[in-house]
């Protein structure tokens, strides 16, 4: 089937698409001092994930990522949401070329199709495979979630279950040096103890997780439903703060997502406590990737001024403290 990196395949981007993009982040930055100014202190990384423009072709995506002022980005490998690579179809090292034609200076993650461990029988498939992709194209997280227990699974079942599906994957990111983070997204890591019980499975030091502030906040995520997404609760709201003190330790890339209700809203704007998750990463000395995450449910132009407003609200925050 036809992707989003397909549709690069015929070249490269021209010198005039990555001059474009890259003066337009140039005077992003050249107007906003403070943010420029954070930028150089900062120790934790700024980027955005490509989700943002799900709707628009990967390289447009890139672009308005880079025209933003975001000197990393994160795409997805989960069709039909989020197409923008197919790790069965795409050429990695072509994905690595147009990220630096871009001007970027790296992919910080990729979300792996069949990304739902317990209960969809692909999901070591599509999650190794998603790993030997990230390793030829320069990135060094793939993301996955455990995903919702069926009904008729005791918990039991469903933590052994786990534990033999992460002893596959974890064999092959091993090998290829590429970390396996396990987002908030299903029956059990939407809570500290949960998170806790999901990273005990393994001792292998490529497990750690994706923390996202939104999922926690509002314990669920945007799941498939037919022609349409819903967003099912899953339990009891956690404070996303003292989720995050409790397995800091384990995190290695994090989404930075601001909601109210369902809706993805710029960093500051809605009821996440961003600054308060920000804190508790810098106290612990992470030094890792905060990507900006949406849904992906506004129109281009919507979206860019969301992730203008986000990176210099972040930028701001992170010079702050």
């Amino acid at each position: 089937r036809e992707t989003a990196m397909s549709e690069k395949k015929t070249g490269k981007m021209t010198r005039r698409e990555a001059l474009a993009a890259s003066m337009a982040a140039a005077g992003l930055a050249a107007a906003n001092g403070v943010a420029a100014a954070a930028a150089s202190r900062a120790q934790m990384k700024v980027g955005c994930g490509t989700v943002t423009f799900r709707k628009r072709p990967l390289k447009e995506a890139l672009e308005r990522i880079r025209r933003a002022g975001y000197e990393y980005a994160e795409p997805q490998a989960v069709g039909p949401w989020c197409p923008h690579v197919n790790v069965w179809e795409d050429d990695p090292a072509e994905f690595r070329r147009l990220v630096t034609d871009f001007g970027f200076r790296g992919a910080t993650a990729l979300w792996a199709p069949h990304g739902a461990i317990i209960p969809d029988a692909k999901s070591v498939d599509g999650i190794t495979r998603s790993i030997r992709w990230a390793k030829e194209a320069g990135i060094p997280v793939v993301n996955a979630g455990d995903g919702v227990k069926p009904k008729e699974m005791s918990d039991e079942e469903a933590f052994k279950l786990l534990r033999d599906r992460l002893a596959q994957i974890l064999e092959v990111a091993e090998l290829c040096r590429v970390y396996l983070a396990i987002e908030p997204h299903g029956t059990y890591s939407l809570t500290a103890d949960g998170l806790k019980q999901i990273m005990a499975l393994s001792d292998s030091k490529w497990l750690g997780i994706n923390y996202d502030t939104a999922n926690v906040h509002r314990v669920t995520y945007a799941q498939g439903a037919p022609g349409a997404y819903r967003w099912p609760a899953y339990g009891k709201r956690q404070d996303e703060v003292t989720t995050l003190k409790a397995v800091v330790d384990r995190v290695v890339h994090v989404h930075v997502k601001d909601v109210v209700g369902a809706k993805c809203v710029a960093l500051g704007q809605g009821t996440v406590n961003i600054i308060g998750c920000l804190r508790v990463l810098k106290k612990h000395g992470y030094t890792g990737v905060l990507s900006l995450e949406t849904e992906g449910n506004l129109d281009p132009e919507s979206g860019q001024r969301l992730i203008e407003a986000s990176r210099t609200y972040l930028m701001k925050a992170l010079a702050a403290d």
